[in-house]
């Protein structure tokens, strides 16, 4: 609900993405690093390294300075890699700036965002160095609790019962599916793993530790997150956010965590941008990171979309592994003109720079017996980006040849790895703050 004009005096965080460099440089180059039969596989790049491929032209980066600085806006910070910019501004002068743009408050409950419900223009001169400025027309994904009974899902004949009776799916359920024994857990001084929040979703370090206590007995494991990069919030810890931190301490059990924390409600700035940024500005970053945080692709731009594969590019190069959730739609469903109904896939799920891991779910949900997928699991296809040479290979079966139990990828893009996720156990208590 847009609640009326903001004060020419209030102040908005604006990102600008400037133009990059040698793009189609960093993606053959990724692909060569990607590829095990290449010379150059494993070797990968430097933060420095990734800067010196993207970095913006000295005439890009001078013309949009020289811009901003006539207008009086000199609270600027940029990234490492120098291609993204984040300035601060009143809202009068973002909107001499950016022509077309004006600054609204909009609510939502207890949620409220500035946003433009009006396109902006830039002047000829920087149209070529400047790919989006973000913080104007995008509002944060709307998270959508999915609450269900358990299913009522008889066995198959002959089909093999692999453990007992469990309530739920606890660590235990999970290492016992996947012949996780006490001993497979990390040992490697290296090795580190992250998780990102978003949008007033916290974890507590106490939650995390009793839920070990009560859930970890049976490996060796880490009780509390070694790092958190960002603002933790001090509210009532969140579901998702807990989940998040709780099972990936438990599979990858004994590793080191960080926990990237976008949590507040960014009232002119885009978490999801907010934590690119932060990946492009450190240089030493866990291996591992995973996300579950997605937008439909239909309500972004193709320009952002770009932009943001490029981010993933930059991260492949230096060895970074991204795993984001495939959606909780699952194949989608969106109305068109003339009546018909589209799939409608999640991004960055449907990037082809990141591992997308679709929900699987027990076929009898009671026992520790053969997996299904999960009918809420999105992900697999997109309608933007073209299937990658790497899996022209992989194509799905024809509707002929499915077996039960399977779906089919609709689009270019087979969903790559799926994982029980099905009435999994969250420890939260009632605590407001660490």
């Amino acid at each position: 609900q847009r609640l009326g004009r903001v004060a020419p005096s209030e102040t908005l965080r604006l990102t600008f993405a400037l133009r990059q460099r040698q793009v189609g440089r960093l993606a053959r180059r990724l692909q060569r690093l990607a590829d095990p039969d290449d010379p150059h596989y494993g070797q990968f790049l430097t933060l420095d390294e990734v800067r010196a491929l993207v970095q913006p032209s000295t005439l890009a980066l001078d013309t949009v300075h020289k811009w901003l600085e006539a207008y009086g806006v000199r609270d600027c910070q940029a990234v490492r890699t120098g291609d993204f910019l984040e300035c601060q501004m009143p809202a009068s002068v973002a909107e001499q700036l950016l022509l077309g743009a004006q600054f609204h408050r909009y609510g939502n409950g207890e949620l409220s965002a500035v946003r433009s419900p009006f396109p902006y223009t830039l002047r000829e001169e920087l149209a070529e160095h400047v790919e989006f400025v973000g913080g104007l027309h995008r509002f944060p994904a709307d998270r959508k609790a999915v609450i269900r009974g358990w299913g009522t899902k008889k066995l198959l004949p002959g089909e093999m019962v692999l453990s007992s009776f469990h309530l739920g799916v606890t660590p235990a359920v999970i290492r016992k599916r996947y012949n996780l024994t006490g001993s497979d857990v990390g040992s490697a001084a290296n090795n580190s793993q992250a998780c990102a929040q978003f949008l007033e979703q916290y974890f507590h370090q106490a939650d995390l530790a009793e839920f070990m206590q009560l859930f970890g007995g049976d490996f060796p494991h880490r009780s509390s997150v070694d790092r958190v990069v960002g603002h933790q919030g001090r509210g009532k810890a969140g579901v998702e956010a807990s989940l998040d931190v709780e099972y990936l301490m438990s599979t990858g059990a004994n590793i080191s965590t960080w926990v990237f924390s976008n949590a507040g409600r960014h009232e002119s700035q885009e978490p999801f941008l907010d934590w690119l940024l932060v990946l492009s500005n450190t240089s030493v970053l866990p291996w591992v990171h995973t996300v579950s945080y997605g937008d439909d692709e239909d309500s972004l731009s193709q320009a952002y979309m770009a932009r943001v594969n490029v981010e993933f590019m930059k991260a492949a190069a230096r060895g970074i592994s991204i795993l984001f959730a495939s959606g909780d739609s699952g194949a989608g469903c969106r109305k068109v003109s003339g009546g018909k109904h589209v799939f409608r896939p999640s991004f960055p799920a449907s990037s082809p720079y990141v591992t997308t891991v679709g929900g699987t779910s027990f076929r009898h949900p009671f026992l520790v017996s053969a997996e299904v997928v999960d009918y809420i699991s999105g992900g697999g296809f997109s309608n933007v980006f073209a299937m990658p040479s790497y899996q022209v290979g992989a194509s799905p079966p024809s509707p002929g040849r499915l077996r039960r139990g399977l779906s089919l990828s609709f689009g270019p893009f087979p969903e790559k790895v799926g994982a029980q996720g099905y009435e999994v156990f969250c420890w939260i208590l009632a605590r407001q703050d660490f």
